[in-house]
């Protein structure tokens, strides 16, 4: 199947996918436990106090929820379905496997509710979904620039606007990808 057609199928997956991600976060919300009770001093530093408290982490025993694509009309897509993941994120909440919870992988995760917040859900899915198709999960622009900050932070390397340069390059990826829907 050609790109433009599974990017076609992508736009026409959104809704389900919309729907599951609204589910999830429905079902696990009084499990969330905001980012700013964690005690991670480092995050403090880099994030505003405000995105800490509105951030929510939920810790499973098991992987993370990941939404069902195949099952949703995007068999392109199953492999990722069973990838061993540490962290997920959806909207304003992320989800941690337990025993994985650091302060880099909250970072990291912090990275994509701002990804999330900037494009707004639709513009997120289509993004992230069009990037997962294109480059495959490391290589996929929101993930690569997550990771990429993710290694600043651990090196105490963070420029000085984060929020603007996560802003930045959330912009930059999606007018990238925009031309595509």
């Amino acid at each position: 199947m050609n790109p433009t057609d599974l990017i076609r199928k992508l736009h026409q997956t959104l809704p389900l996918v919309r729907q599951w991600v609204e589910d999830t976060l429905v079902s696990h919300r009084e499990q969330a436990v905001p980012v700013d009770r964690e005690k991670y001093l480092r995050l403090a530093h880099v994030f505003p106090a405000a995105l800490l408290k509105k951030t929510g982490v939920v810790t499973v025993t098991e992987a993370p929820p990941f939404p069902p694509l195949s099952r949703m009309g995007l068999p392109e897509l199953a492999r990722f379905e069973a990838m061993p993941i540490t962290g997920v994120t959806y909207k304003d909440i992320f989800f941690v496997r337990r025993g994985q919870r650091t302060e880099s992988l909250y970072f990291h995760e912090i990275v994509h509710v701002v990804q999330w917040d900037h494009l707004g859900v639709d513009r997120f899915l289509m993004a992230y979904g069009a990037g997962l198709m294109q480059f495959g999960y490391r290589r996929s622009p929101l993930e690569a620039m997550a990771y990429a900050m993710q290694d600043d932070f651990d090196r105490a390397n963070l420029p000085e606007d984060l929020m603007g340069g996560i802003q930045q390059q959330t912009e930059a990826i999606w007018k990238g990808v925009a031309a595509l829907f």
